[in-house]
C-alpha cells in the first residue's frame, strides 16, 4: 500500500472524506496511481505527477489511461480539485493525447458547479481538440450523510432531466464527424424515471465498471438467454417463493428483469401466483445521502431489513454478491458467513444477467439446470 502513489487533491466530492470512521483502512487509501489506472481502470487526476512522469507513460505505451477531468474551467477546478496545482494536469493530458495515448475520461457533475454550461463546454473541448479518447463518462455527485461541504448536493430530478436533454443535443451535434463516446451513468436515467439506452448503444461498454451501461447489460444477458435456458430446461410444476434483496436502485433494474422472465414464461401456474418473486429494498441508512447503489449496501443494513421480515413466506432468500469487496466483506466490514448465517434461506446471487437468470429459473422451480 506504501508505494500507491497518493491523491493531492482535495475534492470537495471526495467520497473518502464522506466516510464514516472505523472502517477499514483500505477504504480510506486515496489512490491516484497512474499504474492502477493502467492495469485495474481507476481514475487518475494526472495532478500529482511530473513531466518526467508523462515521458515515461508515452514511452512506454501505458494504455488506455483513465483520467477523470470534470472541467477545463481554471475557477470551477480550483474549487473541484481544492487544489490551486491542478492546472497543469490539463497540459499533461494534452500531451498524452498529441503523443497518441488512448483514455477514457469521467466527469464527475456537481450540480451548480461544472454542470450546464460548462458541462457543455467541457464535452465540446474534448471532442474538438482531443482525438484519442475512447469514451466520456458522466457520473452524478455522490453524497453521504457524513458529507459537511455545504458546496454539494444530490441533483434535483429537474436537473438531471436537463442533463440528459443537453447530452442529447450534443451526441445530435456531433454524431456526423465523431463515433458516439459520450455516456451518462446509470444513475441519470433511474433518477429521471427513463428507460435505458439500448444495449447497442453503449459501443465496447469502456465504462461498465463506473456504473456505465451495467443496466443495460443486465438485462441484455437476460434476453439473450430467456430461450436458450428456459425452453430447453423447464418442466411445469411445483414452484418456490423467492425474496430478493436490494437497494433503491437496484429494484428498478430488478423489476425489469423480472417482468422479462415472467413474460417469457407465461406459466399457467404462476400467472395465478400473485407474485412469484417479491423485492425488498434496502435502504442505505449506514451512508445514507443519496448513496442508493446496490453495491454499497451495508451488511448492517441488510441484517435489520431481513431480521424485520416475515422470512416464513419464502423459500429462498437471495443477497446480490456485489455487497462483497474481493475478502468477503460489506462496506462496513461484515463478511459473507456472517450474512449467510442470520437466514437459513439466504443465498449469494451473482450480478451478472446469465447467472442471475439461472438461479433464478432453477430455484423457482426447484430443478437442475443443464449447461
Amino acid at each position: 500500500m506504501n508505494r500507491i502513489k497518493q491523491c493531492k487533491n482535495k475534492c470537495i466530492f471526495c467520497f473518502i472524506d464522506q466516510l464514516p470512521p472505523g472502517l477499514r483502512d483500505s477504504l480510506y487509501i486515496r489512490d491516484d496511481d497512474v499504474f492502477l489506472s493502467y492495469m485495474h481502470g481507476n481514475f487518475i487526476t494526472l495532478t500529482n505527477l511530473s513531466a518526467s512522469d508523462i515521458d515515461m507513460i508515452i514511452k512506454s505505451r501505458l494504455e488506455p489511461l483513465h483520467i477523470s477531468i470534470h472541467s477545463f474551467d481554471p475557477g470551477i477546478r480550483n474549487i473541484l480539485f481544492g487544489n490551486k496545482n491542478n492546472l497543469k494536469a490539463i497540459k499533461f493530458f494534452k500531451r498524452l493525447d498529441d503523443a497518441g495515448i488512448r483514455t477514457n475520461i469521467q466527469i464527475v457533475l456537481v450540480p451548480g458547479l461544472n454542470d450546464s454550461q460548462d458541462l457543455k463546454n467541457t464535452i465540446e473541448r474534448l471532442y474538438v481538440e482531443y482525438k484519442y479518447i475512447d469514451s466520456i463518462g458522466v457520473v452524478p455527485v455522490g453524497v453521504t450523510r457524513y458529507n459537511k461541504d455545504k458546496n454539494i448536493r444530490p441533483f434535483r430530478v429537474e436537473e438531471i432531466k436537463q442533463t440528459i436533454a443537453l447530452m442529447d443535443r450534443l451526441k445530435k451535434r456531433h454524431e456526423k464527424n465523431l463515433p458516439e463516446i459520450v455516456f451518462l451513468s446509470d444513475e441519470f436515467y433511474i433518477l429521471a424515471g427513463k428507460n435505458f439506452p439500448p444495449f447497442e448503444s453503449y459501443g465496447k461498454f469502456f465504462q461498465i465498471n463506473n456504473g456505465i451501461g451495467k443496466s443495460s447489460d443486465f438485462l441484455n444477458e437476460i434476453k439473450n438467454d430467456l430461450n436458450k435456458i428456459l425452453k430447453k430446461n423447464i418442466n411445469r410444476g411445483e414452484h418456490a417463493k423467492l425474496l430478493l434483496i436490494t437497494s433503491e436502485y437496484g429494484a428498478i433494474v430488478l423489476e425489469k428483469a423480472i417482468y422479462l422472465i415472467m413474460d417469457f414464461l407465461k406459466d399457467p401456474i404462476l400467472q395465478r401466483i400473485n407474485t412469484p418473486i417479491d423485492i425488498e429494498i434496502v435502504k442505505n441508512n449506514y451512508l445514507g445521502g443519496n448513496v442508493k447503489v446496490t453495491g454499497l449496501l451495508a451488511g448492517a443494513d441488510i441484517i435489520e431489513s431481513i431480521n424485520s421480515l416475515n422470512t416464513e413466506l419464502y423459500d429462498l432468500i437471495f443477497i446480490p454478491d456485489s455487497i462483497f469487496n474481493n475478502d468477503g466483506l460489506t462496506i462496513d466490514g461484515i463478511n459473507k458467513n456472517e450474512i449467510e448465517t442470520v437466514n437459513r434461506k439466504i443465498r449469494l446471487i451473482p450480478e451478472d444477467g446469465k447467472n442471475f437468470l439461472k438461479e433464478i429459473v432453477k430455484n423457482l422451480y426447484k430443478i437442475k439446470l443443464n449447461d
